[in-house]
């Protein structure tokens, strides 16, 4: 039902655009009749500025095709993961893909097109989950498949398309936004549904104690590759170089401090997921908790990048835009990690110049001490926050840039060297042999002003000036 009501509004939508653009011609021509040549012509205007953008949004969306991006998986290079693929479509009533992707988001994703149907697995995904939780993964993207959720994305990827067009086709097509408003929150509504289905489909193929694993640790799992991507791959960038790209995704989960931080995101972004009534997707905590049935699927705990030893590296490399000459990545930090944290260093002086606060250490310092904080992050784009998120993500932020500050100060004045450091920022190795923590000196006094003398003597200790 939803589905024909979905269908009724999206023509309905492009009927209500070509009545209303047939109308203003009608009045057109009537005002050019009785001689008011002005008014026909200013009419006129406004019946192309209707028509012809919801015109072109059409023939736009009706073109569009979707292409397959990323590194293909193939059968005979990926066997094992092709066995799984192959055993989930049967558990799902359906038949295989003919395509699967490895892409560089942390997502899924399946689609078709002429027939030819296509699965897409990030290489987040398939290196930070466990075979069992990837199983969950690719379980419910082939019940979309099996309920034939594909056949109807195709026509509602054309039809979202042609309604975004048109109403950015200028102020007289916001006079339709409305129209596409409610559009979208019955296509949300069936969505969810699929999704739902989709759900039913993992648990049953993969078992409810994968399914929820997966589901949970799929949004930290995608905040790790961020910041992996920001942190590590960067460098590579800024060297012109290539480091074994996947097995340093391994190495970034596999530290103690991520796999602390990762695990306490999965309950913090279940909570604090947002909800609208136009979501594609429920949110994760109320899919979690619709999973209530009998499990007595065991969860396969092998990691599942095993399941790519057939992908070459340079493959990795190409999905992420690095090239250059091989190096590992002990020897890629002390060579473009200063470069990285000077990057950050000036961000904070730029912060500090543009609060008044001031651009040197001594007036961060300073002001951390009078716990003005806020002064250097500013108010928040994101108005929904509240004050403690707000606290936290600045937080988080003014201990990034002071940290990444102290070891510029500490590496251009010659006292230490960078080294890798998968559990954050680069370590500074100090001429005496020892390692300074310029993340983990920081933060106390980041949050509480009361530490700020103990850092400033600290930082005069290592030989920082001018405090």
């Amino acid at each position: 039902m939803r589905s024909v009501l979905a269908l009724v509004l999206l023509a309905g939508f492009f009927v209500l655009g070509a009545a209303v653009t047939a109308g203003l011609v009608a009045l057109s021509v009537w005002r050019f009749r009785i001689g008011d040549f002005q008014g026909g012509g200013w009419v006129g205007f406004i019946a192309a500025a209707v028509g012809f953008p919801l015109l072109w949004a059409v023939v736009r969306a009706v073109y569009a095709r979707p292409e397959p991006t990323g590194v293909p998986l193939g059968r005979a290079a990926h066997p094992e993961l092709w066995r799984h693929v192959d055993e989930l479509a049967a558990l799902a009533g359906t038949r295989s893909p003919d395509d699967v992707r490895l892409v560089p988001e942390p997502n899924a994703g399946v689609w078709e097109r002429r027939g030819t149907r296509y699965l897409q697995l990030g290489v987040p995904l398939v290196a930070g989950l466990s075979v069992g939780e990837l199983r969950s993964v690719l379980a419910h993207e082939l019940g979309h498949y099996g309920g034939g959720h594909t056949r109807v994305s195709a026509v509602r990827f054309r039809a979202k398309l042609a309604l975004e067009l048109a109403v950015e086709q200028g102020d007289f097509m916001r006079l339709l936004y409305g129209w596409a408003r409610l559009y979208s929150l019955v296509v949300a509504s069936e969505s969810r549904r699929h999704e739902r289905f989709a759900d039913e489909v993992s648990v049953a193929a993969a078992g409810v104690a994968a399914a929820r694993r997966a589901l949970l640790r799929i949004g930290p799992v995608g905040a790790g590759w961020g910041d992996y991507l920001r942190w590590y791959v960067v460098l590579a960038g800024l060297a012109g170089r290539t480091p074994p790209l996947l097995e340093g995704f391994r190495a970034y989960l596999g530290h103690p401090r991520r796999v602390h931080q990762l695990r306490a995101l999965e309950a913090v972004l279940a909570e604090q997921e947002p909800t609208s009534v136009f979501d594609s997707h429920p949110p994760v905590r109320e899919r979690v908790a619709a999973m209530t049935a009998a499990d007595s699927v065991p969860v396969d705990e092998r990691p599942a990048w095993e399941l790519l030893d057939g992908t070459p590296l340079e493959a990795f490399a190409a999905l992420l835009d690095v090239q250059g000459p091989p190096i590992s990545w002990e020897e890629l930090a002390p060579l473009t990690g200063p470069a990285l944290v000077r990057r950050y260093a000036d961000a904070l002086r730029h912060a500090g110049r543009v609060s008044g606060v001031g651009e040197t250490l001594r007036d961060v310092l300073a002001c951390l001490e009078r716990a003005e904080l806020h002064r250097l992050t500013g108010r928040p784009v994101d108005g929904s926050l509240s004050e403690e998120q707000v606290h936290e993500a600045a937080v988080e932020s003014v201990t990034e840039l002071l940290a990444c500050a102290v070891a510029d100060q500490l590496v251009t004045t010659g006292r230490g060297v960078l080294e890798l450091n998968w559990g954050g920022i680069p370590v500074v190795r100090m001429a005496d042999g020892a390692a300074v923590h310029s993340e983990d000196l920081v933060a106390p006094a980041v949050r509480d002003p009361a530490r700020v003398g103990e850092l400033r003597a600290r930082l005069r200790a290592l030989g920082v000036d001018g405090l």
